[in-house]
């Protein structure tokens, strides 16, 4: 989401733990990665059941005007990711008419 004085970048991550979530910022590119990890296990009588499940993911956005890194600023709360980025200078905007 592109603000006035900086970007804002939200992803729902369902499933992932604080601990497994990685964020970078290197010059215009921001990373995201994320491991998500599921265990289950049964046991009823003779009958035993585990199930092990593994994913993990990786996307990068490259920003289209540099950002303040050592301001950057990333927050997760229930599954959602927020990251914001102020824009390193004020671009001016104006309506432009189309004829």
């Amino acid at each position: 989401m592109d603000r006035k004085e900086d970007w804002v970048v939200r992803a729902e991550l369902p499933g992932v733990d604080k601990k497994d979530l990685e964020v970078n910022l290197a010059g215009s590119a921001l990373t995201i990665r994320a491991e998500t990890r599921k265990e289950e296990k049964e046991e009823r009588g003779e009958y035993f059941r585990s199930e092990i499940a593994r994913g993990s993911f990786s996307r990068t956005l490259h920003l289209p005007e540099e950002v303040l890194p050592e301001q950057v600023a990333a927050t997760f709360e229930n599954g959602v990711l927020e990251v914001h980025l102020p824009k390193a200078r004020k671009v001016e905007r104006r309506k432009i008419e189309v004829k």
